[in-house]
């Protein structure tokens, strides 16, 4: 029985290193970057890490301001990039990120990229606060889907690990690094986060890294808008913004923010071949995103020359 024993214990432990030498080797799962809440109480990522997305050849950098993309300053003529997961882009190369494909249409500007997925719309604001003091840049642009308004209300779906704003209380609801301990080791031990995906019993797609469709609705909840423009208009300085909505956002959305005197873009993929990654994965592919820069570099131009 004993013997049974070590020898089942062997061939789990020679089948565990076989897995996660075959899962490392073929990069099944992507390297995730470990994040910290800095001193503004905003999620970052810890400098110095670097790994591969799944097959990608080129690796992610986090650079020394916490971001995963580009880091151009240069006063008086630095334009910030802030957004969700579309703006981290982890999944493709950093030549097909927004900053860097802006920066060859544009190139006597620099650019700056403010990027992580689970941010809300509030967030961005909150981020294009802190930018504005930190390196002062002319413009900040702001990637947006209509799930970011939805997601940024404290009232209408609590998201504890994103930074939303309570409209009752009006005050800022901060972000906490949920299970930090657990996703450290999950990421590090690739078999475990393989089958963690492979098999998401209690994994909810958000957690996952997906992108679902944006939030839609026949009937846009304009009190919803209302309300967060409001605040911001009241909090924050939206002068230097522009904001770049995704392709298919209801454009009542986009009338209301021209109300507020927000510049505004409202990218346009119709009559084109499909921006996203694959069916399953809705991010921009890099044809997507050179596309939506062009777009942007066009309006960009409109107001820099």
């Amino acid at each position: 029985m004993i013997r049974f024993l070590i020898n089942v214990t062997l061939f789990v432990m020679f089948t565990s290193l076989l897995g996660e030498l075959t899962v490392r080797v073929f990069k099944l799962v992507p390297d995730i970057p470990e994040r910290y809440l800095d001193r503004h109480k905003i999620q970052k990522f810890k400098q110095g890490q670097s790994g591969y997305y799944t097959r990608a050849n080129e690796k992610w950098n986090v650079n020394k301001y916490g971001w995963l993309g580009l880091d151009n300053i240069e006063k008086g003529s630095t334009i910030s990039i802030i957004g969700d997961s579309f703006i981290e882009n982890i999944m493709n190369p950093i030549s097909c990120n927004q900053g860097s494909i802006l920066k060859q249409l544009i190139p006597d500007y620099s650019f700056f990229e403010a990027g992580r997925s689970g941010i809300t719309f509030i967030e961005a604001i909150e981020i294009s606060r802190i930018l504005d003091d930190e390196i002062n840049p002319k413009y900040q642009l702001i990637y947006l889907g209509e799930g970011d308004f939805y997601e940024s209300i404290y009232e209408k779906n609590i998201y504890s690990d994103r930074l939303q704003l309570s409209i009752a209380e009006q005050k800022i609801i901060y972000a906490k690094i949920k299970s930090a301990k657990f996703k450290k080791i999950l990421y590090n031990i690739k078999l475990l986060y393989f089958l963690y995906l492979k098999y998401p019993i209690f994994v909810e797609k958000q957690n996952k890294g997906e992108v679902l469709e944006s939030t839609k609705s026949d009937n846009i909840d304009a009190s919803v808008f209302t309300d967060l423009l409001d605040y911001s208009s009241n909090n924050y300085n939206l002068n230097k913004l522009i904001f770049v909505f995704h392709p298919n956002t209801d454009e009542q959305i986009v009338e209301l923010v021209d109300k507020y005197g927000v510049k505004t873009l409202l990218l346009n993929s119709s009559n084109d071949k499909s921006w996203e990654v694959s069916k399953k994965d809705k991010h921009w592919s890099c044809y997507g995103n050179n596309q939506a820069g062009k777009q942007v570099s066009k309006a960009l131009k409109k107001l820099v020359e």
